[in-house]
């Protein structure tokens, strides 16, 4: 049976590395935050609390934990940022860890329950289950056995209930092995491989899409073996994060799970790369009952989840109800169900609503002759929202009326959020949302017009707008 002693190096590097992912997390919404949440942003943070304080009254604080109650003005939502940035670098340098961590957490906590729609992913949560239990594997003077399980069963949960809700949704592209050629065109924000990608055959889209399988739902059995064993699963596990990272653009999820993944490294295969690491700590035999029945309580709550995705008993989910406010055990599962088009939303202004011109996104798909980017792990909340649009009605989703009446307004915070204006002496007088059909070009197309995209006008997604 494992023990920490397998992988002291890993545990020795665990907060440096927790750092590194932190900084993934907030430097990027230093440029965001007002555009996104502010008194002219596109779901402004203080009327939100406001509502939700009205509606639920004092178990509001509960329901959303957040620093944003004692303050949400604009400066706040700046320094929030600003202090997980420098709190990630010392804590990436090793200048007191442990001490940033729980502190970086409550931050990143507090955004998240307060983020509305532009943080709804699931990697999110994901992260903040991982540093909650690598912390309570860290804090004790030697790790516990029994939280050295629970982080190494969350690693085994992610990616199982990944692989296994794809199944469990009969989504025939799925089934058929096809939708990883969908993938390639219709994921939120393509890059450029991605549309290289797309061109191969279908025997080796089938392929891949198998091996997928195969390293979401076998591979991660391989948790619970030998040194050895392990080892396989790492490069298996890793092998699948570095290709879905090659095509995509997943914010700082793959950089995030390969890291993860690096708890399957025992020191063996590490010794002669970095040296020995001597430990003689030991702890108390109360810190390890203590330990030991928390580590117990999120593996019962773990398997619960595993579970529940067969079988859904709401006495059993009951608890994790109760703490899901803090994203402690959370359900896993990503693109269950795969899309098969890309319909892309289209931003359009005018002054006399006879000529439209295009507001042109940082990296979202619009001309026809731009080259799909890599943006990851940065994540531009707002271009990523966007995708999910044409899945719903304009009326459904609040915020995309907000977004336009702030381009209707001008608001400066929100205009840093897109790539180029079109109207950069005034704002438009009207405004709208187009829908099209986005596909990639042909070898032959793109020789001949030198573009990457071709589309097809679908529908208007939204009313024309202007202010009253």
């Amino acid at each position: 049976m494992l023990t920490p002693t397998h992988s002291y190096i890993i545990i020795d590097y665990l907060p440096q590395l927790i750092g590194l992912i932190y900084l993934f997390v907030f430097w990027p919404l230093l440029f965001q935050m007002k555009g996104l949440f502010g008194t002219r942003g596109i779901l402004p943070m203080t009327p939100y609390l406001n509502s939700m304080l009205f509606g639920y009254g004092r178990k509001a604080y509960y329901y959303i934990p957040s620093i944003f109650w004692l303050n949400s003005s604009e400066r706040m939502l700046v320094a929030v940022p600003f202090a997980g940035t420098i709190l990630s670098v010392l804590t990436v340098v090793g200048i007191f860890p442990l001490l940033w961590i729980p502190i970086l957490f409550f931050l990143h906590l507090s955004i998240k329950t307060t983020g509305q729609e532009f943080f709804s992913f699931g990697w999110e949560s994901f992260f903040l289950e991982i540093s909650l239990y690598a912390y309570l594997l860290l804090i004790t003077p030697a790790p516990t056995i029994a939280m050295w399980w629970c982080l190494n069963l969350l690693l085994f949960r992610f990616h199982f209930e990944a692989g296994i809700s794809k199944l469990l949704t009969y989504d025939a592209n799925w089934r058929n092995l096809t939708a990883v050629d969908y993938h390639y065109l219709s994921q939120p924000i393509p890059n450029t491989i991605a549309w290289y990608a797309k061109k191969l055959p279908m025997k080796f889209q089938k392929f891949s899409c198998l091996m997928m399988f195969v390293a979401e739902i076998l591979i991660p059995f391989f948790i619970f073996g030998t040194d050895d064993v392990r080892l396989v699963a790492f490069i298996g596990l890793v092998g699948l994060q570095f290709f879905i990272w090659l095509t995509g653009n997943f914010s700082y999820l793959n950089h995030m799970t390969f890291i993860f993944c690096m708890i399957l490294l025992s020191d063996q295969f590490l010794e002669p790369i970095v040296g020995q690491v001597p430990h003689t700590a030991s702890n108390p035999l109360t810190v390890e009952i203590i330990m030991g029945v928390i580590g117990g309580a999120l593996i019962v709550g773990q398997l619960i989840r595993i579970v529940s995705h067969f079988y859904r008993n709401q006495f059993l989910l009951k608890p994790l109800i109760k703490i899901s406010p803090f994203h402690v055990i959370n359900r896993y599962g990503i693109f269950a169900v795969m899309t098969t088009k890309r319909y892309e939303i289209i931003i359009e202004g005018s002054d006399d609503g006879e000529e439209w011109r295009e507001y042109l996104f940082k990296w979202k798909p619009s001309e026809l002759n731009r080259r799909p980017r890599r943006v990851s792990p940065y994540q531009p909340r707002l271009d990523w929202q966007i995708w999910f649009l044409p899945f719903t009605s304009c009326q459904y989703e609040p915020w995309i009326k907000n977004f336009l009446h702030r381009l209707l307004e001008g608001s400066p915070n929100v205009l840093k959020l897109i790539r180029e204006n079109p109207f950069p002496d005034k704002p438009p007088k009207f405004i709208r949302a187009q829908m099209y059909d986005y596909e990639y070009t042909t070898w032959e197309e793109r020789k001949q017009t030198g573009n990457w995209w071709k589309r097809v006008y679908v529908s208007s997604y939204s009313p024309t707008y202007q202010l009253a």
